[in-house]
């Protein structure tokens, strides 16, 4: 079976720019570019695909889920270099990690790797379509991200690799014996739940592991929704007060799973014909002197990229 390597660009990014502490030749952090190189490196010499495609949100990619709430990752703090490093303004700072991203993606179009964005969609929803799209049904699909969006993608063919200090390589029974949820209803256990790091507000009291006990049929491989969750709230209200409170939630419920369900057709058509068109012309190559000039010029020549080159150069189209 082929393997598609999809990374969610954003997420490998700020992980490697708040960990990574190497400076360029001028004294200024250039983490999140070399930091994501060997992320990549990583994960290509892990996966072993026969494609790698890097997912990135596009130009006002919050904005749809932000219409059905206003309060959609609204609040949320830049990402802090965790090293003794001070910007002379946060407007450098800003500029700083901007240059490195862009920097990132034109040493990207320089290796046999596609790259994915769209106007007004968000990476999760594009990596979602990956998943399910007719082009790689047959392939085994490997999401890189430590976001838990992605759990509910969680199925016989696709598998969620969580990276940092507590690693975890997830399946759909790794979900289901993590969890006690079934990937095919995890978005509802979060929509009950809420979540922080996108300002999204649950059910007071409940966790995961709460929803798990009180809701077990979601851990079976059926579909549910929330007509189901109601019914059994409302049920065993005057039992237990987590019943109670959620039977009290059903319009915040409703509306988190809107927001975290990660729905294809919040993709228009002429996004999906833009997608299935790179797929299919995506011209990728491995330009090796490019890649080598640029590095020179960032004064990043240390980094050793070349197993990546390797590995990469015999990827061919769908």
């Amino acid at each position: 079976m082929k393997r598609l390597l999809i990374i969610d660009g954003q997420n490998m990014f700020i992980r490697n720019y708040v960990m990574s502490p190497q400076l360029d030749i001028n004294g200024h952090p250039i983490g999140g570019l070399t930091g994501f190189m060997r992320s990549l490196q990583k994960e290509v010499r892990r996966a072993k695909p026969d494609r790698v495609v890097v997912c990135w949100e596009g130009p006002g990619g919050s904005q749809k889920r932000r219409e059905k709430n206003k309060n959609y990752k609204l609040g949320r703090k830049a990402p802090k270099l965790n090293r003794e490093y001070e910007f002379a303004t946060p407007e450098e700072e800003r500029e700083n990690k901007y240059e490195q991203l862009m920097r990132l993606i034109e040493y990207l179009e320089n290796l046999p790797i596609l790259q994915m964005s769209l106007e007004n969609v968000e990476a999760d929803d594009i990596i979602a379509w990956l998943c399910h799209c007719n082009e790689y049904e047959e392939w085994q699909k490997v999401i890189v991200s430590n976001a838990q969006d992605f759990l509910q993608l969680c199925d016989d063919k696709t598998i969620l690799l969580r990276p940092g200090k507590n690693e975890q390589v997830l399946n759909k029974n790794k979900v289901l014996e993590e969890y006690g949820i079934h990937p095919r209803n995890f978005a509802w256990a979060r929509a009950i739940v809420g979540d922080k790091s996108d300002n999204l507000d649950g059910v007071k009291g409940l966790g995961l592991k709460t929803v798990s006990k009180r809701f077990p049929f979601l851990s079976e491989n059926k579909d549910y929704g929330l007509d189901d969750i109601m019914t059994h709230a409302k049920n065993n209200k005057n039992k237990i007060k987590a019943y109670q409170n959620v039977a009290e939630n059903e319009e915040v419920i409703a509306l988190n799973y809107e927001i975290m369900q990660l729905y294809t057709s919040t993709i228009s058509p002429q996004g999906v014909n833009k997608l299935k068109y790179a797929i299919q012309n995506d011209g990728v190559n491995l330009n090796r002197s490019e890649i080598r000039k640029m590095l020179l010029k960032d004064g990043i020549g240390t980094l050793n990229i070349d197993e990546l080159m390797l590995m990469l150069r015999s990827h061919k189209k769908v």
